[in-house]
């Protein structure tokens, strides 16, 4: 008898010290808050993406995702925030292409670095930029935005410097005779609201900062700068065919934390960010408005920001991209 309860005490300190073993290393995260900052200013495409990301990834946690936009200096400032930030999960970044390219165009003005300050997590979903002008605007097409530029000053909006839209519209530049002229703002909400407002003559952002006004007949689109056309909008031709050559630079839109973040921690968001975008209606309202939903791994998203560093200086340089 006094063996047979020393053997189920062996017994069950055999389980308790397996399941210690192989429990994950963020066992209980998260159980507090988490930040999730955005470098961009309210209404534009990453705001909605993130903001709907915030609202899958608390349901999932049961703990608020509380977004905080911290928009400026490019992206700089939420990217450097978050850099500096306890790397336990609880501050995290969602983030364009600008974070690598920036690394070029502020170049000895920055104190983190794409490729070591973070641990990517997923590429969220990706978007074309989407060239627009009011629905009032005499420019009904590419060749009177030609027109319009070759007899007056052309002045284009985009969400800032270094990201997909910035570098369509040099591209653009370099395509059109007369003067464009690049007007940056603090994301692709503030220069949707100046495109209506008559503060700019046109805008280049990401499609779903403008799907539901182009839906709505407030803003017209001209070209969609990928290689084939969207779903969201179908009636939107390509770059190609309104004769611009671009290169089909769709963005990317993707999450990271601090770099030193347990491994575990990080496999964990990534686990819920999946299953956020492949639930069905968060899913089929990203694609509505625009979005390629995609949460690839982490390895995968590390090595996209790696092959971007590596491209982004060439290309910048080549295309002309430069802060103004």
């Amino acid at each position: 008898m006094k063996f047979s309860r020393l053997w189920s005490l062996a017994q069950g300190l055999v389980v308790v010290f397996l399941l210690g073993a192989t429990a994950p290393a963020s066992a209980g995260y998260p159980d507090k808050p988490v930040r999730l900052v955005l470098p961009l200013a309210p209404g534009g495409a990453m705001d909605v993406l993130g903001r709907g990301l915030a609202e899958r990834l608390g349901a999932l946690w049961n703990v608020p995702v509380i977004v905080e936009n911290r928009a400026g200096a490019g992206g700089n400032i939420a990217a450097d925030q978050v850099a500096r930030a306890a790397p336990d999960g609880y501050t995290l970044l969602l983030t364009g292409d600008m974070l690598v390219a920036n690394q070029t165009l502020f170049k000895g003005n920055i104190n983190y670095d794409p490729v070591k300050s973070f641990a990517p997590i997923s590429i969220v979903a990706a978007t074309p930029p989407v060239i627009v002008v009011r629905a009032d605007s005499p420019v009904r097409d590419i060749a009177g935005l030609r027109d319009a530029a070759s007899r007056n000053v052309l002045n284009v909006g985009t969400p800032g410097y270094g990201n997909s839209n910035h570098r369509a519209l040099t591209r653009l530049q370099q395509q059109l005779q007369g003067t464009v002229q690049h007007v940056p703002y603090k994301g692709a909400g503030p220069a949707v609201v100046a495109l209506l407002g008559g503060e700019i003559d046109a805008a280049i952002v990401a499609l779903p900062a403008v799907s539901s006004l182009i839906a709505n007949g407030q803003v017209r689109a001209l070209a969609v700068l990928q290689d084939n056309r969207s779903d969201t909008v179908p009636q939107v031709p390509t770059a190609a065919q309104v004769g611009l050559k671009m290169d089909g630079d769709t963005g990317w839109f993707g999450l990271l934390a601090p770099a030193g973040t347990p491994p575990q921690v990080v496999d964990d968001v990534w686990r819920a960010v999946r299953q956020a975008v492949t639930e069905p209606d968060f899913h089929a309202r990203l694609l509505a408005i625009g979005f390629e939903p995609i949460a690839d791994q982490p390895r995968a998203f590390a090595d996209r920001i790696v092959s971007d560093a590596l491209k982004f200086p060439a290309l910048l340089r080549d295309s002309g991209v430069a802060l103004q």
